[in-house]
């Protein structure tokens, strides 16, 4: 069965890229942030079926995300003048992308998983 604490964190990320897209960082860091706490409410919830390694994955991939949150944050202050690291943008993109890649990834694994 699918879970369906999942569904709105989908919507949250499209939400939120678009923002991105469309040049509103700050709109942007609220929808990724919103999503990051949905993530992590649901790995909190008990899971008697899930094994310890599966668990361990979800973990790691939180941890990642929020990495590129405070990476985030480190752009956006550039973004804002509040910062000299030109690079923080450009280091942020690059850890976002990775961190999609991989959530796609573990995704599509635990749909495969669970037989769908």
């Amino acid at each position: 069965m699918l879970d369906l604490i999942l569904l709105p964190v989908a919507l949250l990320l499209a939400l939120g890229l678009r923002a991105a897209r469309r040049g509103d960082p700050r709109h942007h860091g609220h929808l990724m942030t919103a999503a990051f706490t949905l993530v992590g409410i649901r790995l909190a919830l008990p899971f008697p079926y899930l094994p310890h390694a599966h668990r361990s994955l979800g973990l790691g991939l939180l941890a990642l995300a929020a990495g590129t949150i405070l990476l985030g944050r480190q752009a956006l202050a550039w973004r804002e003048g509040r910062s000299q690291r030109a690079a923080a943008p450009r280091i942020h993109r690059a850890a976002g992308t990775f961190t999609l890649v991989v959530a796609a990834l573990a995704a599509v694994a635990w749909l495969l998983r669970r037989g769908f």
